[in-house]
């Protein structure tokens, strides 16, 4: 029975911090600069692969 009403006030107090602190959670967990990060590693890998097929395609011609 005391379990109870230790779930129901544990569940309370979470819903209070999350309203409470709602601005700030979501600034810790924010996932745009993860995102920028990951923009900013493809493309460098995509210019990486460019560079390679063309010192690949040189090479090709090179070697004819």
């Amino acid at each position: 029975m005391m379990l109870k009403y230790i779930v129901i006030a544990l569940v309370g107090l979470g819903i209070y911090i999350g309203v409470t602190y709602k601005d700030e959670i979501e600034d810790v967990m924010d996932a745009r600069s993860f995102e920028e990060v990951h923009d900013a590693y493809e493309d460098a890998a995509d210019k990486a692969d460019d560079a390679a097929d063309e010192l690949s395609d040189k090479w090709k011609e090179l070697t004819k």
